[in-house]
């Protein structure tokens, strides 16, 4: 009886103490409880973690500044339109019963169309204000010009469609796509309730220069979370440096990786091309044929230049061209040396913007097209003008020094400054327009095909953040 006695005396000690754990146990769950409940996220909170995310995306919200017509605001149309146009879809798990099982009974998996939902890209106007944005009503934001994208205005913030029944995912189902010169917002339209998660993040580098260090090279290493878009291979090649090397992207590029949520791996692709296009070189939204060039009667302008870019430069062959004391006219143009140069704009030194179409009609009656400034990305004056005839002559900075950006002949971009090298090349050029533009051909080619180089771009995209997770 006596070890009968003891047996009973521990198995009751034992059950004391399971009873006294479980007690501790719940009470820790219902304050881990109470405290979910009560969380509330601060503003533009930035964590010092951050992974990839794993949530299918169904909404994307392109931030766009309000009331600006200029080529980035317009590529970030052409994305909102390519994405809508190409009817893409996500499986969609609140339908279908999330953790419900996608086989069948022989393992087979399931394919219900009823099951999938299209994801839809909207316009996010915004308005800066400080360290925080404003949402812009379309109405006061959307310029007439952007009217024939399929490009929708967002007429709520990201988060705002959730129902708050709580996921527990990270990250909810909506992405933004922030231009490079606001990366320093990516989290200042976060919500505050944590219910719906947060919304995921991607940067589309339009430019390197223009970003001006905003993203540093901290938040490079620590914004895991961060998916870059890149549009030229110089922005490619920034972030990957950025990044810190071969880790962070595959070999071929072409594949988008596929996050191992398993493995727990990170993608070891975040960064993906993502061109855009000229509407005048598209199909889809311009009927016009493009003068080649071959009728240099009509071209009265001999040189044309951006007076944003490079202009030290630019002076430096007008002085050499025409002469230190010759004077412009009343237009802007300079004469001198047999040559007529003409700034790409208006008013007092060519400083006042020209509508598009003013640019175009401009560059119709040029022969040739300088640009020595900084190429802070594909640049669309260049393509612009070769496809409006001219031919074109760069230096070898920025993506310029990049031939996947530049596609020009070498002959026509120039490692260095050379006066005296590039008046030669200019007298030449105009001299011999037709041979000299016959040289272009390769490359106005390759600007037709933009459009549909930027339809590859967006599968890719919709495979990383949709159709692959």
């Amino acid at each position: 009886m006596s070890g009968f006695s003891s047996l009973l005396e521990n198995f009751k000690h034992t059950t004391e103490l399971a009873a006294a754990a479980a007690s501790s146990s719940s009470n820790v769950s219902s304050s881990a409880s109470e405290a979910h409940k009560s969380r509330k996220r601060p503003h533009a909170e930035i964590s010092d973690t951050h992974i990839f995310p794993t949530t299918p995306v169904a909404r994307i919200y392109i931030a766009c500044p309000a009331n600006v017509e200029t080529g980035g605001p317009e590529a970030l149309h052409q994305l909102c339109h390519v994405i809508n146009a190409g009817e893409y879809s996500y499986l969609d798990d609140e339908v279908s019963g999330r953790g419900a099982s996608n086989r069948d009974e022989f393992g087979r998996s399931k394919q219900d169309p009823k099951r999938r939902r299209p994801i839809k890209a909207y316009m996010l106007y915004l308005r800066e204000r400080g360290s925080s944005v404003e949402h812009v009503d379309a109405s006061a934001a959307r310029s007439p010009k952007y009217e024939k994208y399929h490009a929708p205005p967002a007429e709520e913030l990201p988060g705002a469609a959730h129902d708050g029944s709580g996921s527990s995912l990270e990250y909810s189902s909506d992405l933004v796509i922030w231009p490079e010169v606001w990366t320093h917002l990516i989290d200042s339209l976060q919500c505050n309730e944590a219910d719906g998660g947060k919304y995921q993040s991607a940067i589309w580098w339009l430019s390197v220069n223009n970003n001006k260090g905003r993203f540093t090279s901290r938040q490079f290493e620590s914004r895991k979370d961060v998916l870059h878009l890149v549009q030229s291979a110089y922005a490619r090649y920034y972030v990957r440096s950025k990044l810190g090397g071969s880790s962070y992207f595959l070999p071929n590029e072409s594949s988008p990786s596929k996050y191992n949520a398993a493995a727990g791996r990170q993608p070891t692709n975040r960064v993906l091309m993502m061109t855009e296009f000229l509407p005048d070189a598209s199909p889809s939204f311009s009927s016009s044929a493009e003068d080649k060039g071959d009728d240099s009667d009509v071209r009265d302008i001999d040189v044309v230049y951006n007076t944003a870019k490079g202009m030290h430069y630019t002076d430096e062959i007008i002085r050499r061209a025409c002469g230190k004391k010759t004077k412009p006219e009343l237009d802007g143009s300079i004469r001198g040396g047999g040559l007529r140069f003409s700034p790409i704009g208006k008013g007092e030194g060519g400083r006042e913007r020209l509508s598009g179409e003013e640019v175009v009609a401009l560059l119709r009656r040029a022969k040739v097209y300088v640009d020595f400034g900084p190429h802070p990305g594909m640049d669309r004056l260049p393509r612009e003008a070769a496809l409006a005839g001219c031919v074109v002559l760069t230096n070898r900075e920025g993506a310029a020094a990049f031939d996947e950006d530049v596609p020009l002949p070498k002959e026509l971009k120039f490692s260095s400054f050379e006066v005296e090298k590039i008046y030669s090349a200019i007298k030449d050029v105009c001299a011999n327009l037709k041979r000299e533009s016959a040289k272009l051909e390769r490359y106005r080619e390759w600007i037709l095909g933009q459009e549909q180089r930027m339809k590859i771009c967006v599968d890719r995209f919709i495979e990383m953040v949709a159709t692959n997770r």
